[in-house]
């Protein structure tokens, strides 16, 4: 016991005297994260700019991009080093316009390109889903993936990145709020199965927070303390379907990315973090964020190990 509690002294000690530069990236965002849930009032950087907080969003997600609901386009969009013949694909909803701000960043600094394939609201499950934004089966995004796929497969990616949220799933052509955690148990390995196919390299950037309130309008209030603005973890961590998404992921031997831990400490998830706004509406990471967060994606990616680093 006493060897322990010395080892465990010499540890903290060691901690203590590492310079602020020396800590990982980890552990800087798991600090700036439990200092987020502290904070009561909007700092004046961020009160000065909460009018625009909407509009700080990916580039991506403001464009031809991100193909719009009722579409089933397929427009060439590309970033990172576009010379480079090294190709990384990024294929999902929303949440793939998201991030792409990030690879575009990472892809140009270590000379692969992104190309981009990304449909509002359309995950990777292959069968029917419901729209809410239509308010029908989206058969759209069926149709759409039909269209995709096959490009993805003739590209020959170096490799394949994923990242989508769960939808609501469709039983006699009635949204079903029941069937859905249970559809994307079954279906999302699937699908996940069928994309390895198209790359040896697979990974998946899973969910971030999913807040019980909209953050922009929660700090906008006169007075408001915001830290009554953050969601329970408990509540916004879409653990069950993380979870799903995480076996799948090591199922095919591929590289899983846990994002809620970019953005929640066991209890809580904030919603001004590093002072920044987390969060453009309840579902997805601000640009500003997004960009806070790109070293810690690119460590993430292992990139040495998919032959991507420069």
């Amino acid at each position: 016991m006493k060897r322990i509690m010395t080892a465990l002294l010499a540890t903290a000690l060691l901690a203590i005297s590492l310079p602020a530069s020396a800590a990982t990236i980890s552990q800087k965002i798991t600090s700036d994260v439990n200092a987020a849930t502290k904070i009561t009032s909007l700092p004046a950087a961020l009160a000065k700019t909460i009018v625009t907080a909407r509009t700080d969003k990916s580039f991506w997600l403001d464009q031809e991009c991100s193909v719009d609901f009722p579409s089933t386009d397929t427009p060439i969009c590309e970033g990172g080093d576009l010379t480079s013949s090294k190709l990384v694909v990024l294929y999902g909803d929303s949440h793939a316009s998201m991030w792409m701000s990030a690879l575009n960043t990472i892809g140009k600094k270590n000379k692969f390109k992104v190309r981009l394939f990304a449909k509002l609201a359309c995950p990777i499950v292959q069968v029917p889903i419901w729209s809410y934004q239509l308010n029908k089966p989206f058969d759209e995004c069926i149709q759409w993936q039909n269209k995709v796929l096959p490009i993805i497969k003739e590209l020959k990616p170096a490799a394949l990145i994923v990242t989508d949220q769960w939808k609501p799933a469709v039983v006699d052509g009635k949204i079903s709020d029941f069937d859905t955690p249970f559809m994307w148990e079954k279906e999302f390995p699937i699908a996940l199965k069928n994309l390895s196919t198209l790359s040896s390299k697979v990974i998946v950037i899973g969910n971030n927070p999913s807040m019980s309130q909209d953050p922009i309008s929660c700090v906008s209030r006169p007075r408001a303390n915001i830290a009554l603005c953050a969601s329970g973890r408990s509540q916004a961590d879409n653990a069950r379907y993380n979870k799903t998404e995480a076996a799948a992921t090591k199922a095919i031997s591929g590289i899983y990315i846990d994002t809620v831990a970019w953005a929640c400490n066991p209890v809580l998830c904030p919603v001004v973090i590093a002072n920044k706004l987390a969060y453009f509406d309840q579902w997805h990471f601000s640009e500003s964020y997004v960009k806070y967060l790109t070293p810690a994606l690119e460590e993430k990616l292992t990139l040495s190990k998919l032959g991507l680093s420069k």
